[in-house]
């Protein structure tokens, strides 16, 4: 019959099962590089993946012709009146003024919520709302950058949406362009060929955080009572003859 040792006797019969904590799944990166649909899509195979919808001040846009994503399923509309309220209240996460006369921001209760319950939430955000959000939860937030297959493809999107022409559409691939200046700031970089292959690789990135040791600090506390203070990182030393041996001649 095995001996355990003595530090670990007693902890025989414990779960070694972390429980981790809440992941906040940022989609970033520029617009048109098929994030909502991304998330549209995930959502639908799996209704239990959590969104929180942005608040904003811009006009409703015409269902995405290509993709059939929908505004309303991704932003709550406000007056900018009512906007200010949210600020003002410190109901809002985070919140951006990317272009004159237009507020977006992320209402703070759902993730509070979501962190105290453990849940894991998926956000389609720019690299400026993605900041905002890890300098507010900077232990859940985990910045994923969604890349074009080119900038060409890119400019081919965003007029195939038809959402905007002319200058606001110039302004709108200009601001993605800029986007790309804060790539190194995100932990992941995929580039979107394709939906699927892309989502397997979005699902695997939440299942490597669920299991970063850190997002379990249970686990911290199991192993740590059945570490032996006294032990070095030795090879191997099953007897212990390496600690009985400093007194031997």
């Amino acid at each position: 019959m095995i001996e355990p040792p003595a530090s670990v006797a007693a902890h025989m019969s414990t779960e070694l099962v972390g429980k981790p904590g809440s992941v906040f799944l940022v989609l970033s990166g520029p617009g048109g590089t098929g994030k909502s649909s991304l998330i549209r899509r995930w959502r639908d195979a799996d209704p239990a993946v959590g969104y929180v919808k942005n608040v904003t001040t811009r006009a409703r846009r015409s269902p995405d012709p290509i993709s059939g994503v929908d505004d309303d399923e991704f932003f709550e509309f406000v007056t900018r009146r009512e906007f200010h309220r949210l600020v003002e209240d410190g109901q809002l996460a985070q919140w951006v003024n990317p272009q004159e006369g237009y507020y977006s921001g992320t209402p703070l209760g759902p993730l509070l919520d979501a962190v105290a319950e453990g849940r894991d939430l998926i956000f389609d955000y720019t690299p400026q709302l993605y900041l905002n959000l890890q300098r507010a939860f900077p232990d859940q937030v985990v910045g994923v950058f969604v890349a074009p297959p080119s900038l060409e493809v890119l400019r081919d999107r965003l007029a195939g949406r038809g959402s905007e022409d002319g200058a606001k559409l110039e302004l709108k691939f200009a601001m993605g362009a800029q986007d790309l200046a804060y790539v190194d700031l995100h932990d992941y970089h995929v580039t979107n060929v394709d939906l699927e292959s892309t989502l397997d690789t979005l699902r695997s990135i939440l299942r490597a955080e669920k299991a970063r040791l850190r997002r379990s600090p249970n686990l911290a506390q199991i192993y740590g009572a059945m570490r032996d203070p006294r032990q070095m990182l030795f090879y191997y030393d099953p007897g212990q003859r390496r600690i009985s041996a400093i007194t031997e001649p």
